[in-house]
């Protein structure tokens, strides 16, 4: 037990928070900073109390994350499991066909591909299954062996055509995580097919964040304060200078820290560290990760207008000016306060038009998404009101081909007093969030 020692989490996301649960098993004096208004990082929802549940941009997460279930057990957070259909509708030229990740008979009768491509998915996806504690999707240091080189739509062409990818794996990739497949290592896409198989999915009734929330328990957590600068002192403790919401700047000392943020802003704090205690491959890998934004626009719709629960997406090599339309059940009471089952409908547009979006006025973003979802859908309803809009600029850390191997490099050289954490160091999964954490105040209290 390192008691006494007083440690810095930098960022209250999914990773610092299950870091800064770690260093508080170990005996540390842990203080959160976290620039937001809540803890939970990119995987925390709005919340409106007009719809009930109240929650939007509510996070998916399936049956094999492991750390995720072992935190729902101990924090008795069963109740708030909300299972959810896995009813995926590819369209394809303005037709749309089920295709169910845990159904073979799905993917036998899918139409829009022939049965050698379905197939040859199906091989595929078998074959990769067999190597399921391998191709681990949370963990760079199982996946960076896999990690050749080699682009995700490289690796499916081996085994289908490409009529055949742009309508059976490329939607199961691109619309969960906006990339595309010609951008990512194939150990991603491989080891999604060895665990996606028969998974179940879930969302949380009130948000992910109740997770991030749960982990901080015991820490003194600063919201809205923002680290600005890392400094070494001296006596090699980590000199903290932060400035809280009202503009005043402070500055602390610690023994040691977790940078859990995203990686532009890692990098932006490790620019002024010494080269003993940020190496140039760790300045590298944090300085090289590129991104990809997502906006979330949601809109109200009669329940009767769209399928439930459903994950709509586009098919294609194409950039589609909507990406994909997921629709979750919520309840608004009417003018005589009676409940009304409705759809919130996310929309969430291609990568151009996303891009082009951002730039624009909230306003400006509901009427041109408007304009542009009924080119997946010609059916959404004309009537729907908008909602809610969510921004992440910073949204999918993209893993590159060749990345899992730096990602495993870098975790083998980290070293107190300054350790990082991040989705970035995998994929932007909560259970791979966790673990990067989890691993990092591991460095720390060890040593210690």
């Amino acid at each position: 037990m390192s008691r006494g020692r007083r440690t810095a989490v930098v960022g209250g996301g999914m990773a610092g928070c299950a870091a800064a649960k770690e260093l508080i098993k170990n005996g540390r004096e842990v203080v959160i900073f976290e620039a937001g208004a809540g803890l939970g990082g990119r995987a925390r929802s709005w919340h409106r109390p007009e719809i009930e549940p109240d929650v939007g941009v509510n996070l998916w997460f399936t049956s094999f994350y492991k750390i995720m279930f072992e935190r729902i057990k101990e924090y008795g957070l069963e109740d708030q499991l909300v299972e959810m259909s896995n009813n995926v509708i590819v369209v394809d030229k303005g037709r749309p066909a089920e295709l169910l990740s845990d159904s073979f008979r799905s993917l036998l009768t899918f139409e829009h591909v022939s049965l050698r491509d379905r197939l040859g998915f199906l091989y595929s996806t078998i074959k990769e299954t067999f190597k399921r504690k391998q191709l681990d999707i949370f963990d760079p240091l199982k996946l960076a062996p896999f990690d050749d080189g080699t682009t995700a739509a490289q690796y499916a062409r081996k085994s289908m055509s490409q009529r055949g990818f742009d309508n059976l794996l490329r939607p199961e990739i691109e619309s969960f995580w906006l990339w595309r497949c010609e951008d990512i290592s194939a150990a991603h896409v491989r080891a999604m097919q060895a665990q996606v198989a028969g998974a179940k999915f879930y969302v949380f009734r009130n948000g992910m964040e109740i997770i991030a929330e749960n982990n901080a328990k015991g820490a003194d957590i600063r919201l809205e304060t923002e680290v600005t600068d890392l400094q070494i002192d001296s006596t090699g403790k980590v000199q903290i200078t932060a400035r809280s919401a009202d503009g005043t700047h402070t500055t602390e000392t610690f023994d040691d820290v977790v940078v859990a943020t995203q990686a532009p802003t890692a990098a932006k704090l490790a620019a002024s560290l010494p080269a003993g205690i940020v190496g140039q491959d760790t300045r590298d890998f944090l300085e090289t990760q590129e991104y990809e934004p997502a906006l979330s626009v949601s809109y109200l719709v009669d329940f009767s207008s769209m399928p439930s629960e459903a994950h709509i997406v586009a098919a294609g090599a194409e950039d589609p000016s909507v990406k994909t339309i997921i629709t979750f059940p919520r309840q608004v009471r009417d003018e005589n306060g009676r409940p009304v089952d409705k759809h919130l409908a996310f929309v969430y547009p291609g990568r151009a038009a996303t891009r082009r979006l951002l730039e624009l006025s909230t306003e400006e973003q509901f009427a041109e998404t408007s304009r542009l979802v009924t080119d997946l859908w010609p059916d959404f309803p004309k009537d729907a009101e908008p909602f809610e809009i969510a921004v992440r600029p910073w949204a999918m850390p993209v893993p590159a081909p060749g990345r899992y191997r730096k990602s495993a490099r870098v975790i083998r050289l980290q070293r107190p007093p300054v350790v990082f954490a991040g989705d970035y160091f995998t994929s932007p999964i909560s259970e791979a969030a966790m673990l990067s954490g989890i691993r990092a105040a591991k460095v720390l209290t060890n040593a210690s």
